[in-house]
């Protein structure tokens, strides 16, 4: 099983909450990781051009797509990708994968909600199977999820932008929990065929 997790980092926050997600995937017996960062080599201008990047996406069993929150919404890198997977929506290249997503910005709230209900619509136009963080927040056993965000992994750079200790230890840890969902429900998926 191939889950791949591609995002966008400026700062490193996203990537740290990336990594953290890799972990938890693989959990999972017999599972197979990428991480896929996009950088400016992605891109022609603002317009997306790296079809190999497509290609992995394509032989993957799972996606996960992450992205900082910047003024409410995605990142303008994860946008033009996006845009860019047009020709698999047209042709539903991608339905029946199982999709999750993360996201950190700089406050607590940060209107993280918008950019994952960004991801969700967009990998649920693509026929994908979203898998939310289903951790109740209230459950103080488990310390996952205490900013009451359900779609996916959050986090925050805190308001000091912490490149070492932001997203926080439980933040870190509700990603680890995404991955582990995420793979978890694409074995099901996979045997259930």
């Amino acid at each position: 099983m191939k889950i791949s997790i591609i995002y966008s980092s400026d700062t490193g926050h996203t990537h740290r909450l990336a990594r953290a997600i890799d972990i938890g995937c693989r959990v999972t017996k017999d599972t197979n990781t990428q991480l896929i960062r996009l950088s400016e080599q992605d891109f022609t201008g603002s317009r997306w051009h790296n079809e190999a990047i497509l290609s992995e996406l394509d032989n993957s069993d799972a996606i996960i797509f992450g992205s900082p929150t910047f003024m409410g919404c995605l990142s303008s890198k994860l946008k033009a990708f996006m845009e860019a997977t047009v020709s698999r929506y047209m042709a539903e290249m991608w339905n029946g994968k199982v999709a999750g997503g993360f996201t950190v910005s700089g406050a607590s709230a940060g209107d993280k909600f918008n950019t994952l209900t960004s991801l969700s619509t967009f990998a649920m136009q693509h026929g994908m199977i979203w898998v939310g963080l289903g951790a109740n927040p209230f459950n103080k056993d488990q310390n996952i999820n205490l900013s009451g965000h359900y779609y996916g992994a959050t986090g925050c750079a805190g308001p000091n932008d912490d490149p070492v200790n932001a997203p926080t230890q439980s933040e870190l840890k509700a990603g680890e929990f995404l991955g582990k969902r995420v793979a978890l429900y694409t074995t099901k998926i996979a045997y259930a065929v």
